[in-house]
């Protein structure tokens, strides 16, 4: 069955190579995923893209790194994933349900991204772990 992108990380399938992702609300999070978890200067022939959630790691947990995080984020999809609402950004790092989501110790930074895929009207959410 064709699909509209291979699937991150690449596995081999024997029906189509490689999985894909089969619908447009799979193509919007893998996208919204990677623009998160890149590094600005990463991506090759645009240094600006990606958000660089990893470069706020060690940084002290304070309003203003969040805040610098929200811009960051909402920024980034205004530019890179236009057809991406972000309804809402929220910031954890000790919920147990998270915790034990993710397999993590207690010293991590969750981010959770609730958004709306704006051409097909769907709404979802992507947790983020970083460690």
């Amino acid at each position: 069955m064709p699909g509209f992108s291979p699937k991150l990380p690449l596995v081999l399938d024997k029906e189509d190579g490689f999985l894909l992702t089969k619908n447009l609300n799979e193509v919007a999070r893998q996208n919204l995923k990677m623009l998160v978890l890149t590094s600005p200067g990463e991506k090759i022939m645009d240094p600006n893209f990606g958000v660089g959630i990893y470069n706020f790691l060690f940084e002290q947990a304070t309003p203003a790194i969040y805040d610098k995080i929200l811009s960051r984020i909402h920024m980034q999809v205004k530019k890179y994933l236009p057809y991406i609402k972000i309804d809402n950004i929220s910031f954890d790092s000790s919920s147990s349900d998270m915790l034990e989501a993710s397999g993590l110790d207690s010293n991590y930074l969750g981010i959770r991204i609730h958004y709306t895929v704006v051409p097909i009207g769907a709404s979802n959410s992507l947790d983020i772990f970083a460690s």
